[in-house]
């Protein structure tokens, strides 16, 4: 099995091909999230599967979604069986990768493979940040299609390789600007809806963690938002908004289309 979150779809993409090319199933972890509310996730694994956990990373840590998931997740007859871990970025993970393996050994079970795969930029809401240009955004795409059959042949073949995006400036990143962000930035109060709404429900119908509900024909925030921005990115009519910081920056979402 390959479980993934995602929120403008880069993930999906990424654990869609994973999950392809091993003739697995991709598992959405969003289908156990309620607004607040995570469902206890049961599955029995078999002797010869391996386990995969594909997700973007957030200010340089782990998504709080995918920690709650990992920590309800309960998996029947594991006895050691292949757990691999990727994670999309923008630009740089920090120390996601050890914060994953962490998770995953205080589970009682093994990581064997971490790795990185760059995709387009979605986070928009910090001044300065913005998404990629069109062709830095094709060009990425493009590079993770050929950099993911290594990616799968490496986990196949039970040897690692070393592709992981660690940056610069990591300890700040992760473990000083990411605990501000868990603690400050997951907030839905500065989301708007503007007069271009057409009502079309995408945003209602995109939000991994079911925070948004559509009442009156136009989109209300609950108090779960995990900042994952797909409502802003998917909005057909730039209708969504965070306070001023989005206003004239770009969108992004991926489109199967372009691959």
């Amino acid at each position: 099995m390959v479980f993934y979150f995602t929120g403008t779809g880069n993930s999906q993409w990424v654990a869609e091909i994973i999950a392809g090319a091993f003739s697995d199933r991709p598992v959405a972890m969003s289908d156990f999230f309620n607004g607040g509310h995570v469902e206890i996730p049961e599955f029995t694994v078999r002797a010869d599967e391996r386990l995969g956990f594909v997700f973007p990373v957030h200010a340089w840590g782990v998504p709080p979604s995918v920690c709650k998931f990992i920590e309800r997740l309960q998996l029947k007859t594991y006895s050691g069986q292949l757990i691999y871990g990727v994670f999309t970025c923008g630009d740089e993970c920090g120390y996601t990768r050890e914060m994953f393996v962490k998770m995953i050994r205080e589970k009682g079970w093994d990581c064997h493979h971490a790795y990185s795969v760059q995709m387009p930029n979605t986070y928009i809401v910090f001044p300065g940040f913005d998404v990629d240009g069109k062709e830095i955004e094709t060009g990425k795409i493009e590079k993770a299609r050929l950099l993911l059959p290594s990616i799968v042949k490496a986990i196949n073949d039970d040897k690692p390789i070393d592709e992981y995006r660690k940056g610069s400036l990591s300890f700040l990143k992760s473990r000083i600007i990411y605990p501000q962000f868990i603690k400050h930035a997951m907030n839905s109060r500065p989301f708007y809806v503007t007069d271009t709404c057409i009502s079309c429900g995408l945003c209602e119908k995109f939000c991994p963690t079911k925070n948004l509900s559509m009442k009156d024909h136009k989109p209300v925030w609950g108090n779960h938002c995990v900042q994952c921005l797909s409502c802003i990115h998917r909005c057909p009519t730039r209708a969504i908004e965070y306070g001023k910081v989005t206003r004239d920056k770009g969108r992004y979402y991926f489109k199967k289309n372009k691959v």
